[in-house]
């Protein structure tokens, strides 16, 4: 019965008695299946579960089977604008033997700390710092990775001090991961090859390790692997859900704090509890007591919803600011329909100042994602857009559709809420008299 809990309860052994079976899982979603990715979690995020149940047979000269599960726990901290991970790993497995009894092994618990220390278009490089207790090992890990449409891949090398009874000894640590998406945030095919070059004796191991990986939301997942020892033999077979719950991210637009500040916000109603429809007039002045107005600042007097919006579009000079933003279902160019009454309002301030002779309409996205398909998608947005507009009687020639993907961002934070003032859609006039 403890040998079953051992095995449900966590995963990669680190044991020193183990040691040459150097199988650690990636610490968050953003890696792959034991590679990790430059990138950090967000600020206060939190990452947790089965980083790996492995079964490896044959990967170590002392033992037939070994059953491990590794329970791993991130948080991401930002600090001085330095986007900072801190991590947890704990193994526990079980070994059998032809000539042993099967044993349980508790391994070192690994406390990690991952910095992203650049990211520049595709390209993001970062640094693991590891040290597992009780054992004493340490490792140093950098990190570089690119993104190019649909297909990523990352480079980890680094350095291992090694300590067994007494004795120390350095290792080189290196590995390579590659994933294409048939589906991008939905599911991937992942690839590595990684290991220990030999710098100790007996100490040499390569492995190869494929799988998929299947998110059921935005970076939670789930992943299946399997492989095989390319120099040493063995194979191995793994399993892992790892959870990072948090908000899914709302696609909008973004105006500026001063534009804002033009338009008044409502004024409450002078005593709350005669305003049924909270919408902030007054039931005595309310013609639609029960019928909330528009609210956001467009109602007028009367109290009742209005067909159309008033208000949501403002001829800024050198652009049209939509005070609602253009949302588009999840990783697609298809407009939600909540924003069409804002691409209606568009449409009607072009038709109504007719001296805009031309409109580009930018799409802007995040850095989440690989560089050329924010490109792509942005692009793609963009012209959905100007479909829209076209389709509701704005002449082609007066808009024009670019995507610049994530290369124009207002906000240069790595967190949740630069992501949103930088997941926009911009309405540049570019010519008018």
């Amino acid at each position: 019965m403890r040998i079953v809990l051992a095995v449900l309860l966590v995963p990669s052994l680190a044991s020193a008695q183990v040691a040459s079976d150097d199988f650690h899982p990636a610490l968050d979603a953003r890696g792959y299946l034991t590679q990790n990715a430059s990138a950090t979690l967000d600020d206060k995020e939190l990452s947790f579960g089965l980083g790996s149940l492995d079964w490896g047979r044959h990967m170590d000269a002392s033992a037939d089977d070994m059953i491990t599960a590794t329970l791993v726990g991130a948080a991401g901290l930002h600090v001085a604008g330095v986007p900072l991970e801190f991590g947890a790993s704990l193994p526990l497995g079980v070994v059998s033997a032809s000539r042993t009894e099967a044993r349980q092994e508790v391994g070192d618990l690994g406390l990690h700390l991952k910095a992203r220390i650049a990211h520049v278009g595709a390209f993001g490089l970062g640094a693991i710092g590891s040290v597992y207790v009780p054992s004493g090992d340490v490792e140093g890990t950098g990190v570089l990775d690119a993104t190019a449409g649909r297909f990523r891949i990352a480079l980890n090398a680094g350095v291992r001090r090694h300590t067994m009874m007494d004795m120390t000894s350095t290792e080189l640590v290196t590995g390579v991961g590659a994933a294409w998406a048939l589906a991008p945030q939905k599911i991937e095919l992942v690839g590595e090859v990684f290991g220990t070059p030999g710098t100790r004796e007996g100490a040499r191991r390569l492995d190869a390790l494929g799988g998929v990986k299947v998110y059921l939301a935005k970076n939670s997942y789930l992943s299946l692997g399997a492989g095989h020892g390319i120099d040493a033999g063995g194979f191995r077979a793994m399993i892992s859900i790892v959870f990072e719950p948090k908000p899914a991210p709302r696609l909008a637009g973004h105006v500026d704090d001063e534009v804002v500040a033009e338009v008044a916000p409502p004024k409450p109603p002078a005593d709350a509890w005669s305003d049924r429809d909270n919408d902030g007039i007054a039931d005595k002045d309310d013609k639609c007591p029960d019928d909330p107005e528009n609210y956001n600042g467009y109602q007028d007097d009367d109290g009742c919803p209005d067909d159309e919006p008033k208000n949501l579009v403002i001829d800024g000079g050198s652009t049209l600011v939509t005070l609602e933003g253009i949302e588009f279902e999840f990783d697609s160019a298809d407009i939600k329909p909540v924003s069409f009454k804002v691409l209606d309002a568009v449409a009607k301030a072009l038709g109504d100042n007719a001296g805009i002779e031309l409109v580009e309409v930018q799409g802007h996205t995040d850095e989440q994602g690989g560089f050329d398909y924010n490109k792509e998608l942005s692009q793609r947005r963009a012209a959905s857009v100007v479909a829209y507009l076209v389709d509701h009687g704005v002449a082609a020639e007066r808009l024009t559709a670019h995507g610049y993907g994530e290369s124009q961002p207002i906000d240069p934070a790595h967190t949740q809420a630069a992501y949103v003032k930088n997941r926009r859609v911009v309405f540049q006039i570019k010519d008018r008299h």
